[in-house]
């Protein structure tokens, strides 16, 4: 699969293994390596001009992200989207997401509200380039929430958050790149949420949390459509690591 990676520019002073989970990330999410894809790590260090020592450093870090499986003896490949856990991270989002803008409404600090405007200016702009950047977009919307949470003191808890959530952005930016959601729908949940934490819109915590839900879960609605489709993609059996044994379709 080495031949289909998409090769990415690197940031000046990056260092290798840095440039290779950030290059080998950005093709799984966007679906130029899907799930099931090989990652053989000595055509991946031939075609970036490395040794293989900082590939496998970024690949063990995408392993303990759930990315990839890594079989001892046995071929490495880009993990299927596990269900349960792109399920619990969309909870664990949502829940504390929606309590976050129940607490903050109209108490964020003028500074960050200000951030969160040059934030909607630029996912504006992204949105509005002749041929959008999903992925640069997809990462504007990271960027707004994380802002939120910094000016929370809860940097810790977004953190957190994005550790337990990468299958959950897999189906995220799935919809994205397979068309089936509209960004522009995202931001503009982004300008609502702006406003009530900039002007304290009173609502009450259940109102919030559906109106967090539905910002935050609208891959709900073709979810069984990419799952009919592409089946090979995902797997419903446990998180690994778990120990269930029942679970709940």
């Amino acid at each position: 699969m080495a031949s289909n990676m998409l090769i990415l520019p690197r940031n000046r002073g990056e260092a290798n293994s840095d440039y290779v989970y950030r290059l080998l990330k950005y093709n799984i999410l966007m679906f130029i390596m899907p799930p099931g894809s090989l990652l053989r790590g000595v055509s991946i260090a031939e075609s970036l001009g490395m040794s293989r020592t900082p590939v496998n450093q970024a690949v063990s870090l995408l392993k303990e992200q759930l990315l990839v499986d890594v079989e001892p003896q046995s071929a490495t490949h880009v993990s299927r989207i596990n269900v349960s856990a792109m399920r619990q991270g969309s909870l664990l989002r949502t829940e504390v997401e929606a309590s976050t803008l129940y607490r903050m409404a109209g108490r964020l600090s003028s500074r960050y509200i200000e951030r969160l405007q040059d934030s909607l200016a630029e996912q504006r702009a992204a949105l509005d380039e002749p041929q959008p950047d999903l992925y640069k977009i997809a990462s504007l919307d990271d960027e707004f929430h994380r802002i939120v949470f910094e000016g929370s003191n809860m940097e810790f808890t977004w953190r957190v958050l994005q550790t337990a959530s990468t299958h959950y952005d897999r189906i995220r930016y799935m919809g994205l790149v397979y068309g089936l959601d509209d960004p522009r729908e995202f931001y503009e949940d982004h300008v609502d949420f702006y406003k009530r934490l900039a002007f304290g819109t009173r609502h009450t915590e259940a109102q919030l949390y559906n109106y967090t839900y539905t910002h935050l879960n609208r891959y709900v609605d073709h979810f069984d459509k990419v799952v009919s489709e592409y089946p090979e993609y995902f797997d419903f059996g446990p998180v690994p690591g778990d120990r269930a044994s029942d679970i709940i379709a």
